[in-house]
C-alpha cells in the first residue's frame, strides 16, 4: 500500500498549478470534443497547450506496425500538450478523447509569452515538469518491480470514484489498451479481472467495474 500512497501523493492537487489553470481560463478558449475525436495527431505543429476541464484524454504513439500504444491518460484538471511548444518540435504522439470532453486551449504564442515573461507561470510550469518526471520514474519502477495484478489495481484506482456500492470505474479502454499502459498481455488483463470477479472482489461488466470492498481489494494485491 505504501507505493499506492506515493503514487497518489504525486497526483494530488498542486497549489502551484492554480497559477497555470488561471492563465488557461483567462487567455484560453473552451472547446468541446466528441468521444474518439482527435485533439492533435502525430507530426502536427503544436498550436496550443490544453487543460482538461472535463473528460478523459489518452496520449498514444503509433508502433511500427501502425498500432496505437497508449502511453498516458490525462484526467480532469490536468494539462497536456505543452512539451512540444517549449521544445519547438512537431507532435511525437497523438491525443484522442476517450469520452465527450471539454478542453481549454491556450494558444502556443501566448503560452510561450507567459512562460518567458510571467515568473509565477514559469515556476508553475517547472513544477509540473518535475512532478511528471517523478511520476514517470515511479511508473518505471512499478512496471519493473510489481506483479501484473498490482499494476492493474493501481490503474483502476486512477479511474475510480467512490459510490455507495464501492469504488466505481467507468472503463473507456479495451483490455488490449489497458495492457499497453500496465505492460502485460491482453489475455492477462482479462484473466485477472475474471479472477477478481470469481472472488467477489469486483462486479464487472464490459465498460464498468465496481470494486465492492476497496480496502480488502487493495490488501489482496
Amino acid at each position: 500500500m505504501d507505493q499506492f500512497n506515493e503514487l497518489a501523493d504525486l497526483q494530488e492537487k498542486d497549489p502551484t498549478k492554480e497559477v497555470m489553470i488561471e492563465a488557461f481560463r483567462k487567455h484560453g478558449t473552451l472547446q468541446s470534443y466528441k468521444k474518439n475525436e482527435f485533439v492533435f495527431q502525430e507530426n502536427d505543429q503544436p498550436s496550443g497547450a490544453y487543460y482538461v476541464e472535463a473528460g478523459l484524454i489518452k496520449i498514444s504513439q503509433s508502433s511500427e506496425e501502425g498500432q496505437g500504444i497508449t502511453l498516458f491518460l490525462r484526467y480532469e484538471g490536468e494539462i497536456f500538450g505543452n512539451a512540444e511548444i517549449l521544445t519547438h518540435i512537431p507532435r511525437k504522439r497523438y491525443a484522442r478523447c476517450l469520452v465527450d470532453s471539454q478542453l481549454i486551449t491556450l494558444d502556443a504564442r501566448k503560452f510561450l509569452e507567459l512562460a518567458k515573461e510571467n515568473a509565477e507561470f514559469a515556476y508553475s510550469l517547472a513544477v509540473l515538469g518535475a512532478r511528471r518526471l517523478l511520476q514517470t520514474q515511479q511508473m518505471v519502477e512499478t512496471l519493473i518491480c510489481r506483479p501484473v495484478a498490482w499494476r492493474l489495481a493501481w490503474f483502476l484506482l486512477q479511474l475510480g470514484k467512490p459510490t455507495d456500492q464501492g469504488l466505481e470505474i467507468q472503463v473507456p479502454l479495451s483490455h488490449e489498451e489497458i495492457s499497453y499502459v500496465i505492460g502485460c498481455s491482453r489475455q492477462t488483463v482479462t484473466e485477472t479481472l475474471n479472477k477478481w470477479r470469481e472472488q467477489a472482489l469486483i462486479d464487472y461488466s464490459k465498460k464498468k467495474i465496481v470494486i465492492l470492498r476497496p480496502n480488502q481489494f487493495f490488501a489482496s494485491v
